[in-house]
């Protein structure tokens, strides 16, 4: 790695923005919605059942409460419902969620570096900001950009443009840290660097992530022995 006027080099090339997803990238957070999960059907006598926990793999918040007042025949509404979810979400944001391995001195790396740090998250503020202010890291951020705020989320590159344009950055000038294929893919389309960060919830697609990403790092310790 080397620094130039808030700028890192990588690969021979210098980069002034990085764009981080932050569930499973930069939180490790990606087991707290089945543990939700079976927190809410617990509050409601119900049995955890693995076809459920599946079925809401690819869901959004809305979905997710429609098929479960349905599958239950619940009383509440599906406003309620997502209601008691984030308030289960909020509390283990807030008190149980730390960072994958070595992402805080990574993030104090890139800022003495001066280079531009945003997110593009498909969470929301009530949630993540919490987590980020618990564990140090939240100042770092330039910007934040939520996929909410675009009409595709992470199928296409819309939310990595958004954080690129309001960090002032081009995204072939920027890299994107992700740990889905379909933000990688999103994001290599737009022409971003990308860096594939290890989650075992997208175990399953681990091979293909690791051939469409730049990078693929199980730590980010690993961003050091990079090509400079």
């Amino acid at each position: 790695q080397e620094r130039n006027q808030g700028m890192i080099k990588y690969n021979g090339k210098m980069w002034e923005g990085a764009v981080f997803d932050l569930d499973g990238t930069i939180l490790d957070s990606m087991w707290i919605w089945e543990s939700v999960d079976g927190r809410f059907l617990a509050n409601h006598g119900l049995p955890v059942e693995e076809s459920y926990l599946k079925a809401l793999t690819n869901m959004n918040f809305p979905q997710a409460a429609a098929y479960t007042k349905e599958r239950y025949a619940m009383a509440e509404s599906e406003a309620a419902i997502m209601e008691e979810w984030y308030a289960l979400a909020r509390g283990m944001y807030e008190k149980e969620i730390g960072l994958k391995p070595h992402a805080a001195e990574y993030l104090e790396y890139l800022h003495r570096a001066g280079v531009k740090i945003a997110a593009a998250t498909s969470s929301e503020p009530v949630l993540f900001e919490a987590a980020l202010k618990n564990n140090g890291v939240y100042d770092y951020f330039h910007t934040f950009a939520l996929s909410s705020e675009t009409p595709h989320g992470k199928d296409t590159p819309e939310v990595y443009c958004l954080a690129a344009k309001r960090l002032g950055t081009e995204p072939q000038r920027s890299i994107v840290f992700e740990d889905i294929l379909k933000g990688i893919c999103s994001a290599r389309q737009a022409g971003f660097y990308t860096v594939a960060v290890e989650d075992k919830s997208a175990a399953e697609e681990m091979e293909q992530i690791r051939a469409e990403a730049d990078v693929y790092i199980t730590d980010y310790r690993q961003m050091k022995e990079i090509e400079k």
